[in-house]
This record gives C-alpha cells, structure tokens and sequence, in this order.
C-alpha cells in the first residue's frame, strides 16, 4: 500500500541446495525483527526461509493510521508485505507460509490466518497475547479486560532476556528503545488492543477450517498466563505445548 517496511530474512537451504518452505516470525510489542535474529537463525539453520517483518509502528516501518491500529489492519499489512517479498523473488515458495507469532505477534498471526487462510500452511502461536481471561482458579475467573496497565507493564518489564546478555538482550533493549522514541504512540495505541484482546472465535474458526494450530507457552510466563494459554488451546482444540522459560524464552534460547 505504499507504506515503508523493513524486515529481517534467513534464507537457510535445504539438502537439495534450494530454499526451503517460508516462516514467516512476527515479533511482538515494542520491538522489531532484529530481537529475533537469532530465533530466524535456528530456523533457518532446519533450511526454512525465514521472514521477519517490522510490523507497522515498530522498527522502522511507517505507522498505521492513528484511527486504524486494529488486528485486521496488521493482518492486512502482512498479506501486503508477503505479496510483495513473492513479486520481489518470482519463483520462490513464499506462499503459502508457516506463519509463528510471539506475544502482540500472535495476535497479529492468528488474524491473518482467518483472514487469509490460502496464505497460510500453519499457524504456531508462542505465548500468544490472545485470549479471554486472566486468571483461573476453581472457583472464578477474571477477564483480561479486568488487567490492570500497571500489572502488564511490572511482569513485562521483568521477562526480557537476561541469562544471555549481551547477545539476546542487546537487541531487544536497542529495539525497544528505538521503538519509544519513534513510535510511541503507536505503542501505546497497540497495547491498548493487545490488553482487550479476544481472538477465540476466530481462532475457533481456523480450526475448523483444518489448518494446523501449535500454542507453545513458557511456564514461567506472567505475562501472558496460563488462563489466556488454556483459552488458545480449548479454541484450537489442541493440548498445547508448555516448556522452560518467560515470555521472552524463543529470544534467549531458540
């Protein structure tokens, strides 16, 4: 649509010597493609090509409109850019894709999924921000609607890779830095969707439809919990997968 987007690519190669299927890796809030160069790295080291796309308002790609920051304007703007990357490498095996979405990534992930079903050969969601509730226990629940900024902002500030500094935390401190000095209202804008987000019908509906879903989640994740895990895995009709680490566990050890 005529908006500038920058993206990060992999282009790991199969036995045959031939790019393999695409992965498209969507990152999530507040930082861009480089915080995943090394996540792309594992995945291409498999043979994928692996695309990593600044979505609008992060990194150095233009912002959306103000009054468009919706899922489905992202969703668009990523069938934009891989429509795009195809006519720039006539030939290639673009699409349909792997598409795996992190954190604000997965909500963007599962939207163009159902939006876009014929682009798509699966859809992993890792620690996905999608999902109804907050917090589960035997006797109530609270929806996510109900989740404080402050509680995000506390458990969001505490899950950045620390273990592998500087090699995984440099990029990501550098991301987000960048990203609140160029982008700050389109952060903020973002969150205001992420935290309100409910994505289940659509994702119900993917599903349905047979393309294949993965929910992947780090046990030490606090901020996306385990209630909005369970969510993803009851709509998608799968057990998910759980394994060591916070929401940032793909950053620090892909």
């Amino acid at each position: 649509d005529g908006r500038l987007c920058t993206y990060g690519e992999v282009c790991g190669r199969g036995d045959d010597g031939k790019p393999g299927p695409t992965v498209v890796l969507v990152h999530g809030w507040g930082l861009s493609h480089s915080s995943y160069k090394r996540a792309a790295q594992a995945l291409g080291s498999y043979g994928y090509r692996v695309l990593v796309p600044d979505l609008p308002g992060f990194g150095w790609s233009a912002d959306l409109p103000m009054t468009k920051v919706t899922f489905a304007a992202y969703a668009g703007s990523l069938r934009g850019f891989l429509l795009k990357v195809q006519a720039q490498n006539p030939g290639a095996d673009i699409a349909p894709a792997h598409v795996v979405g992190h954190s604000f990534g997965g909500a963007v992930s599962l939207q163009f999924t159902h939006d876009q079903p014929d682009m798509v050969r699966s859809l992993v969601l890792v620690d996905a921000a999608s999902g109804a509730t907050w917090s589960r226990n035997d006797t109530s629940e609270r929806p996510l609607a109900q989740r404080p900024l402050w509680d995000w902002a506390i458990h969001l500030a505490g899950e950045f890779p620390r273990r592998e500094f500087p090699s995984a935390a440099t990029a990501v401190i550098r991301d987000l830095g960048h990203n609140l000095i160029w982008h700050l209202p389109s952060l903020g804008l973002v969150a205001n969707i992420t935290r309100r987000s409910d994505l289940r019908k659509e994702l119900r509906a993917i599903s349905a439809g047979g393309t294949p879903v993965s929910v992947v989640w780090g046990a030490s994740d606090k901020v996306v919990t385990r209630a909005c895990f369970e969510d993803q895995c009851s709509a998608a009709g799968c057990e998910g997968t759980v394994v060591r680490g916070n929401h940032g566990w793909l950053l620090e050890d892909p």
